[in-house]
């Protein structure tokens, strides 16, 4: 499983959040709105207008990683698992002129580094505005990649 910040590559699609969980599925013909493996709605590439992610971030460039250590070391001191898990942050899509916000679970404590949420939204940016480039969801580990490129461009 190919992950840079909130995008996580799937089958034959990108998914933006924790695909376990909350998150948006871009496919090449639409993006799908899921609760875990439960759709909440399907809307069409081409009435979507914007996406805008609303997440905690960070400057840290490994939050996941401090996230982690520091999880794993109070659930050894507790002896039980502590039961903290990610807040749900949110996303608003914006559909033929009206914005609608979704739930959109993090893949971990703590915020995603502030360059990864950069990046996913200028790739968001991008297949809005080129639906030609949709047809690489099919295939979304290069995706990936491009928003990595993305986000280091902002740094």
């Amino acid at each position: 499983m190919n992950r840079y910040g909130p995008l996580i590559a799937v089958t034959d699609a990108l998914a933006v959040g924790d695909p376990g969980r909350n998150h948006l599925r871009l496919t090449p013909e639409a993006v799908i709105v899921r609760e875990g493996v439960e759709s909440r709605g399907i809307l069409p590439w081409d009435r979507v207008e914007e996406i805008v992610l609303d997440v905690p971030t960070t400057r840290f460039r490994l939050p996941g990683l401090v996230g982690t250590v520091v999880l794993g070391a109070l659930t050894a001191v507790m002896l039980t698992d502590p039961g903290v898990e990610p807040d749900d942050g949110s996303v608003r899509v914006t559909v033929d002129g009206t914005p609608r916000n979704v739930p959109l679970s993090r893949h971990h404590v703590g915020g995603y580094w502030s360059p990864t949420v950069v990046g996913a939204h200028r790739l968001l940016a991008h297949l809005i505005a080129n639906p030609a480039q949709r047809a690489l969801l099919r295939r979304p580990e290069p995706l990936i990649d491009i928003a990595a490129q993305l986000a280091r461009s902002s740094v």
